[in-house]
């Protein structure tokens, strides 16, 4: 389990390819940002850092519990983390599951980067 410094607020990246968590750590680091990695909805769920998210970019696809049911169970247990959920392919009804979850935004990989920080800045300056 990790320990958090409780002062901090970060964002989560949860994808369980390490090339893609560590393509949006590089990016969101270099803008100031703060981040943890996870390569599971397990290890989100096993870590005391819920409560330090300010934010979060969730894969859809994840080995173990998915990143929609992960998202699903933390609204079920009033963590309510603006998320933007990522996907390298992924059909309508599964988008459509994402809105209605009350998700802030999908993207399909590669990710606009662009519209993912902006999303971002929104809420983190809100």
């Amino acid at each position: 389990m990790r320990t958090i410094d409780n002062n901090k607020k970060f964002i989560a990246v949860v994808d369980d390819d390490l090339s893609v968590r560590a393509g949006l750590n590089n990016l969101l680091s270099s803008v100031g940002y703060k981040t943890l990695l996870f390569k599971s909805a397990e290890e989100v769920l096993q870590s005391d850092a819920l409560t330090n998210l300010s934010f979060m970019v969730l894969d859809v696809k994840l080995k173990g519990i998915n990143g929609i049911e992960l998202f699903e169970q933390l609204r079920a247990a009033d963590v309510n983390i603006p998320t933007v959920f990522i996907s390298g392919n992924t059909d309508l009804n599964t988008q459509l599951r994402i809105a209605r979850a009350g998700a802030l935004l999908f993207l399909t990989k590669p990710v606009d980067v662009e519209l993912l920080l902006r999303t971002i800045d929104s809420i983190m300056e809100a």
